[in-house]
């Protein structure tokens, strides 16, 4: 009988440990959430209340869509999103909607060392990137950054985000269906989202340069002890490659022109504006060595990508790389020869001006242009180069920003 009661009672007393284990923490109390019939678009702030709110609690969100939208599948979720907390108080956390999914429903949860309790519900619009588009990006007489959109068709402008100062965004890279456009500002990586109309600074010291790696991911170059180091960050959860550095001289880094750098195969291209009136491609070989390529004189280079016929295969387009080279109030979009002797080759095209920023777009597969900005006699004006159908126009107007760049 003894046995008995002994196993009973071992019993209740480990039922009981489980059942304490199961349990859903309760951190905070007299939880009010948004009503149900609202519905947030990306980057409203939705604001919580509670009591007992901690100054280190934690905003994380499940996700779930019902109808596909921009290839999501139906009845999608993601699971493990951290909210970006914007205000937080003993008695209320407001955080930013979610964007980058389709209409939604967003489970709420508070996240507090380790452990999760269920706050509630909110209801989330569509916020899946929009068609890809150019914008420009320019300082104001505040020192503000102005990030606008501008029209293909019209050259019309509309203004997007104005960022505070000290949120600037350098060597724009805008990575095809991300979301966001990448940068530098004050020596770290810097981004905006263009869903959420949300800036951060995502740290990474010492940077100098941007540019694109791959369709999914976006490089920084950075300098310390006479190295120049790329690091790769992916815009999706797949791990990035390690870390590559190169042995280059400070006199050399101190040329470099801060554009985005642009990747052709295995080689980086940058460029160097010298003290003698004359600008360099350098090349940086992701497998070793870097070097100079032929200089000319020019008062700016910028590096860009394009396609040509193979020599082996002319009917076969294969990615080359080339310059916008300025000089005597001209730009010549000319192609160069990483891989061989570093010289020049083919000029493609001819416009008005001196180039100040240069970007891609593909919009089909039967066409890739190149969008220069170019200032001549005190205008600025856009100009773009179709390397597949082997055109060439000017967007109407005149602009005010000093770097364009496609993003969606």
């Amino acid at each position: 009988m003894r046995k008995m009661l002994f196993l009973l009672l071992s019993g209740a007393i480990f039922g009981a440990c489980s059942s304490d284990k199961d349990r859903v923490p309760v951190f905070v109390k007299n939880v009010v959430m948004p009503p149900d019939s609202w519905v947030f678009a990306p980057g409203d702030g939705v604001t919580v209340s509670a009591e007992g709110f901690e100054a280190d609690d934690e905003i994380m969100l499940e996700i779930h869509w019902q109808e596909s939208a921009e290839g999501f599948a139906p009845e999608g979720y993601a699971k493990g999103v951290r909210g970006i907390v914007t205000v937080r108080s003993a008695t209320s956390v407001t955080f930013l909607a979610p964007g980058h999914y389709p209409a939604s429903t967003v489970r709420v949860l508070l996240l507090r060392r380790g452990r999760m309790m269920p706050l509630g519900k909110i209801r989330v619009a569509n916020g899946t990137p929009k068609a890809e588009a150019l914008y420009g990006i320019s300082k104001s007489d505040t020192d503000e950054t102005l990030i606008e959109r501008i029209d293909l068709s019209t050259g019309g402008v509309t203004r997007v985000a104005t960022l505070g100062i000290g949120r600037g965004i350098a060597c724009a890279v805008g990575l095809p269906g991300s979301g966001w456009i990448y940068g530098v500002c004050s020596g770290s990586m810097a981004g905006f989202d263009l869903t959420m109309n949300y800036y951060d600074d995502f740290g990474y010291r010492n940077s100098l340069l941007a540019g694109h790696i791959s369709d999914s991911s976006v490089g920084l170059l950075s300098y310390n002890a006479e190295r120049l180091t790329l690091t790769t960050q992916s815009a999706t959860r797949s791990p990035s490659p390690a870390p590559v550095s190169w042995q280059v001289p400070d006199e050399v880094v101190q040329t470099l022109a801060v554009q985005p750098f642009v990747r052709v195969g295995s080689d980086l291209l940058l460029a160097q504006r010298n003290a003698d009136g004359t600008c360099a491609p350098l090349v940086l070989r992701v497998y070793g060595g870097a070097g100079p390529g032929e200089a000319v004189g020019a008062d700016a280079m910028i590096p860009f990508w394009t396609v040509v016929a193979s020599a082996d295969e002319p009917d076969r387009m294969v990615q080359a790389g080339g310059y916008a080279v300025s000089a005597g109030g001209k730009t010549q979009l000319r192609l160069f020869n990483a891989a061989g002797d570093g010289a020049f080759g083919e000029t493609l095209a001819e416009v008005p001006g001196t180039a100040l920023s240069v970007t891609e777009y593909a919009p089909d597969k039967d066409s890739l242009e190149i969008y220069l900005l170019c200032e001549a006699d005190g205008m600025r004006r856009i100009h773009v180069y179709d390397a597949l159908k082997k055109t060439q126009r000017t967007l109407p107007g005149e602009f005010g920003c000093s770097e364009i760049v496609m993003a969606k």
